[in-house]
Protein backbone atom coordinates (compact mmCIF):
# COMPACT_ATOMS: atom_id res chain seq x y z
CA UNK A 1 0.00 0.00 0.00
CA UNK A 2 2.89 2.39 0.76
CA UNK A 3 4.71 1.73 -2.56
CA UNK A 4 1.81 2.89 -4.79
CA UNK A 5 1.36 6.06 -2.72
CA UNK A 6 5.08 6.87 -2.89
CA UNK A 7 5.26 6.20 -6.63
CA UNK A 8 2.09 8.24 -7.25
CA UNK A 9 3.45 11.15 -5.18
CA UNK A 10 6.82 10.99 -6.95
CA UNK A 11 5.12 10.92 -10.36
CA UNK A 12 2.97 13.92 -9.45
CA UNK A 13 6.00 15.91 -8.27
CA UNK A 14 7.92 15.16 -11.46
CA UNK A 15 4.98 16.01 -13.72
CA UNK A 16 4.13 19.25 -11.91
CA UNK A 17 7.76 20.38 -12.13
CA UNK A 18 7.30 20.73 -15.89
CA UNK A 19 4.37 23.11 -15.45
CA UNK A 20 6.51 26.14 -14.64
CA UNK A 21 6.08 28.97 -17.12
CA UNK A 22 8.85 29.70 -19.58
CA UNK A 23 9.73 33.36 -19.92
CA UNK A 24 11.95 34.40 -22.77
CA UNK A 25 13.89 37.60 -23.39
CA UNK A 26 12.12 40.17 -25.53
CA UNK A 27 14.51 42.08 -27.77
CA UNK A 28 13.46 44.90 -30.06
CA UNK A 29 15.41 47.36 -32.16
CA UNK A 30 19.07 47.72 -33.07
CA UNK A 31 21.78 46.84 -30.57
CA UNK A 32 24.61 49.26 -31.29
CA UNK A 33 28.00 48.76 -29.70
CA UNK A 34 30.39 51.57 -28.78
CA UNK A 35 32.76 50.34 -31.48
CA UNK A 36 30.06 50.60 -34.17
CA UNK A 37 29.05 54.05 -32.97
CA UNK A 38 32.68 55.22 -33.05
CA UNK A 39 32.73 54.47 -36.80
CA UNK A 40 29.98 57.02 -37.52
CA UNK A 41 31.42 60.50 -38.03
CA UNK A 42 30.00 63.85 -39.15
CA UNK A 43 30.18 64.13 -42.93
CA UNK A 44 29.26 60.48 -43.63
CA UNK A 45 26.45 59.80 -46.09
CA UNK A 46 23.15 58.21 -45.09
CA UNK A 47 24.05 55.01 -46.96
CA UNK A 48 27.35 54.76 -45.05
CA UNK A 49 25.50 55.17 -41.74
CA UNK A 50 22.99 52.50 -42.74
CA UNK A 51 25.81 50.13 -43.73
CA UNK A 52 27.47 50.70 -40.33
CA UNK A 53 24.49 50.76 -37.94
CA UNK A 54 21.78 49.00 -39.94
CA UNK A 55 18.30 50.18 -40.81
CA UNK A 56 16.98 52.73 -38.30
CA UNK A 57 14.03 51.68 -36.17
CA UNK A 58 12.33 55.07 -36.63
CA UNK A 59 12.39 57.46 -39.57
CA UNK A 60 9.84 60.20 -38.95
CA UNK A 61 7.94 61.51 -41.99
CA UNK A 62 8.03 65.01 -40.52
CA UNK A 63 11.77 64.91 -39.74
CA UNK A 64 13.39 63.07 -42.64
CA UNK A 65 16.79 64.37 -41.53
CA UNK A 66 16.64 62.40 -38.27
CA UNK A 67 17.16 58.65 -37.78
CA UNK A 68 16.45 56.97 -34.46
CA UNK A 69 18.03 53.68 -33.45
CA UNK A 70 16.32 52.33 -30.33
CA UNK A 71 17.19 49.14 -28.43
CA UNK A 72 14.93 47.46 -25.86
CA UNK A 73 15.57 44.20 -24.00
CA UNK A 74 13.26 42.78 -21.34
CA UNK A 75 14.83 39.93 -19.37
CA UNK A 76 12.78 37.08 -17.86
CA UNK A 77 13.28 38.41 -14.32
CA UNK A 78 11.69 41.71 -15.38
CA UNK A 79 14.68 44.04 -15.78
CA UNK A 80 14.59 46.28 -18.82
CA UNK A 81 17.56 47.58 -20.80
CA UNK A 82 17.05 50.58 -23.08
CA UNK A 83 19.41 52.60 -25.22
CA UNK A 84 19.01 55.00 -28.12
CA UNK A 85 21.09 56.65 -30.81
CA UNK A 86 19.82 59.56 -32.88
CA UNK A 87 21.61 60.58 -36.07
CA UNK A 88 20.86 64.01 -37.55
CA UNK A 89 21.52 64.74 -41.23
CA UNK A 90 21.91 67.98 -43.16
CA UNK A 91 22.07 67.93 -46.96
CA UNK A 92 22.34 64.13 -46.91
CA UNK A 93 25.36 63.89 -44.59
CA UNK A 94 25.71 63.37 -40.83
CA UNK A 95 25.56 66.63 -38.90
CA UNK A 96 25.25 65.38 -35.30
CA UNK A 97 24.97 62.17 -33.26
CA UNK A 98 23.26 61.93 -29.87
CA UNK A 99 23.30 58.72 -27.87
CA UNK A 100 23.11 56.93 -24.57
CA UNK A 101 24.82 53.76 -25.78
CA UNK A 102 25.72 52.62 -22.27
CA UNK A 103 22.38 50.87 -21.65
CA UNK A 104 20.30 52.02 -18.72
CA UNK A 105 18.96 49.14 -16.59
CA UNK A 106 15.61 49.77 -14.94
CA UNK A 107 14.29 47.49 -12.18
CA UNK A 108 10.60 46.60 -12.46
CA UNK A 109 8.19 48.36 -10.12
Amino acid sequence: MIKPIISLTLSAVLLLGGCSSYKMEIQQGNYITREELALVKPGMSASQVQATLGTPLLVDDFHKDRWDYVFYLKAPEGTVQRSSVTVFFQNGVVRDIRNDVAPVTVKPK
